[in-house]
């Protein structure tokens, strides 16, 4: 996550060990730009009541999200006839490979450490 600002990376936490929990997409074939525009607008309703800021943080993150699933296999991929790479969402891979995202991501684990207000606190810092 070394190319996300820490405003992004902390979006992409805050998203990835919250809602990205529950998520459950339709298992049908996507172009990458939709699966993208799908995880970006889901961050973005996540993390709007930490202010635009955070919003606009939402598609660099959503990028890295997208691209660490497809690289773990929490989507399904398979080329297409006419030279593209569709992705299908399978919820179990989905989640194994979000574990394994989560479990690795500092912040996840600090803002576990961190008590009830952690996210409101480092937003506020972030964004101010």
């Amino acid at each position: 996550m070394s190319e996300l600002t820490p405003l992004q990376a902390h979006v992409l936490a805050y998203y990835s060990s919250g809602q990205a929990l529950d998520v459950n997409i339709a298992t049908r074939w996507f172009p990458t730009s939709e699966v993208v525009n799908n995880m970006d607008d889901k961050i973005q309703q996540a993390v709007r009541k930490f202010g635009m800021a955070a919003r606009k943080a939402a598609r660099p993150a959503a990028e890295v999200l997208v691209a660490y699933m497809l690289e773990n296999g929490g989507w399904a991929s398979q080329a297409n006839e006419f030279g593209g790479t569709m992705h299908s969402f399978r919820l179990e891979e989905f989640r194994k490979a979000l574990d394994a995202f989560n479990a690795a991501n500092p912040i996840v684990a600090e803002a576990a450490a961190g008590g009830e207000t952690f996210w409101a606190d480092k937003f506020a810092e972030l964004t101010n």
